[in-house]
């Protein structure tokens, strides 16, 4: 019998999962501990696949819930579906393709452009920039995608551009649906997955180049 493989992360145990965010075998104690809290676990990792269906959300007060003062229906949803899908789209493919991007990033990305919507509306030109150089990567990404999105309508389709207005209110509702989908992680990436999740059919590698359209 060959000799038995130490966990790489504590150095002690025996190794018994092999682990693609430290590219070597750990043991089954640091992968639950450690498991997005140390490791930037990739997305297709199995064990992590397995522990996403026994995970539970962080409570997120009343009082804390994005921009409470923005009602926003199930008929507004249902009816900006198409706009709604491709903001996931959208943030989906910004958060992958930045590396080290987590859920945190997400949320302080999608906050910058609601700040940056609530003061266009007040008739000011200025742009809010998310706090962290990952987060405003992936905000500048995804209003790029936007930007084109609507070019693309009018050009190919003769459509109009969406309203401020629907935009703003679909940033607020997939802000809202991150703070109820976290799982309070350091890195933690539950909101991403579960945003790939609602665009089954698109294929999204983060290794690979970004084409948004």
């Amino acid at each position: 019998m060959g000799e038995a493989i130490v966990c790489k992360l504590c150095g002690h145990r025996r190794a018994k999962r092999a682990c693609p965010a430290v590219d070597g075998e750990i043991c089954a104690l640091c992968c639950g501990e450690q498991r997005e809290v140390t490791l930037l676990c990739p997305l297709d990792c199995v064990y992590l696949r397995e522990a996403r269906k026994r995970e539970k959300t962080v409570e997120i007060p009343v009082e804390a819930i994005s921009n409470k003062d923005i009602e926003i229906s199930e008929e507004f949803v249902r009816s900006r579906e198409e706009l709604l899908l491709f903001c996931v789209y959208s943030l989906v493919q910004a958060a992958l393709r930045t590396p080290h991007t987590v859920d945190m990033d997400v949320l302080l990305s999608l906050d910058a452009l609601i700040k940056t919507q609530r003061t266009a509306q007040s008739g000011l030109l200025y742009e809010t920039r998310a706090g962290n150089t990952v987060a405003a990567a992936v905000q500048q990404k995804f209003s790029e995608s936007l930007k084109n999105y609507e070019a693309e309508r009018q050009q190919r389709e003769s459509l109009p551009p969406h309203a401020d207005r629907d935009i703003f209110k679909t940033l607020v509702f997939l802000h809202r649906i991150g703070q109820q989908n976290s799982n309070g992680r350091l890195k933690g990436r539950m909101f991403i997955d579960m945003l790939r999740g609602m665009v089954p059919d698109t294929e999204v590698d983060e290794r690979a180049p970004s084409i948004i359209l």
